[in-house]
């Protein structure tokens, strides 16, 4: 083997023990999650709680207690909203009363949530950034997350936002592949920008042979990837779990099914994968 070779195979190495992604639980309601769910919360590193919808506060008196739940628990708290944001003007004040509500709950990122409103919107790109200037006119320490709908995305839009998270659900482990790569092919998205919002593994209600998310790959195609596979391959900086608690009659938090185990035991096993993760892994005393 060349000197050359040895090199290049020595540096691919370093870089692959550099990365270790972040882990993020998504919390709506406080009322979904079970009495104990601060026991289940292993191998994630934030709490992302709901307390914006548009231009109004989301039950910020609940969304606090989750948030301090988190320092309890020595992790990064988080907040998101959901977004509208269908002209300057509106933009411009959701993005105000985002950033206020997160500086006085005292956030250290904010995930903005903007679906088919804003993306059927006249002019989606000039909405995100008007919500991002205004976002980091009022806070401009805090992580700004694009988690919205990938078609209106743009490269000029994603320069003012800190991370670019997708919604990158399915039933199916190919579609599931086949979104995280259409999603990470995007050439104006630095590859440190780049996150992904996956599923929890719950049971699909409609078909019970099927999961919304997979943790174990179920073959050496790469339509048969599951997570196990995906993420050290498309390296998201964050990968944030949509969502804690009962959905349905499952809470996959509390117990697993018959095609993934418990939420905690997918993390713990994907973080296991990067040399030195088990370093960052929250355990509650």
């Amino acid at each position: 083997m060349s000197f050359f070779q040895n090199a290049l195979d020595a540096l691919r190495l370093s870089v692959a023990k550099k990365y270790r992604p972040k882990f993020v639980l998504t919390i709506w309601l406080k009322s979904q999650l079970n009495k104990d769910w601060d026991m289940y919360v292993s191998g994630f590193d934030a709490l992302s709680v709901k307390f914006c919808d548009g231009s109004k506060a989301y039950k910020k008196k609940n969304a606090a207690e989750i948030i301090a739940k988190a320092d309890d628990l020595n992790m990064e708290a988080h907040g998101w909203g959901f977004h509208y944001c269908t002209s300057v003007e509106d933009a411009k004040k959701e993005g105000e009363i985002a950033a206020g509500l997160c500086e006085e709950l005292s956030v250290c990122a904010y995930h903005w949530n903007a679906e088919k409103q804003w993306a059927g919107s006249d002019d989606p790109e000039e909405y995100a950034i008007a919500f991002a200037e205004t976002f980091k006119l009022h806070a401009p320490d805090v992580a700004l997350f694009a988690n919205c709908f990938s078609a209106p995305v743009t490269k000029e839009m994603i320069e003012y936002f800190d991370y670019y998270e997708p919604m990158i659900y399915g039933t199916r482990l190919s579609t599931i592949a086949t979104k995280f790569q259409k999603r990470f092919d995007s050439p104006g998205v630095p590859k440190g920008k780049r996150c992904a919002m996956v599923g929890t593994g719950r049971k699909n209600p409609k078909n019970p042979k099927q999961a919304w998310g997979y943790l174990n790959s179920v073959g050496k195609d790469d339509k048969q990837r599951g997570l196990d596979r995906l993420i050290p391959h498309f390296k998201p900086t964050y990968v944030n779990y949509f969502r804690a608690g009962l959905i349905g009659k499952e809470d996959i938090m509390m117990e697993p099914n018959d095609i993934n185990p418990v939420l905690s035991e997918q993390v713990l096993k994907i973080k296991g994968l990067f040399p030195g993760s088990q370093d960052n892994v929250n355990q509650r005393s």
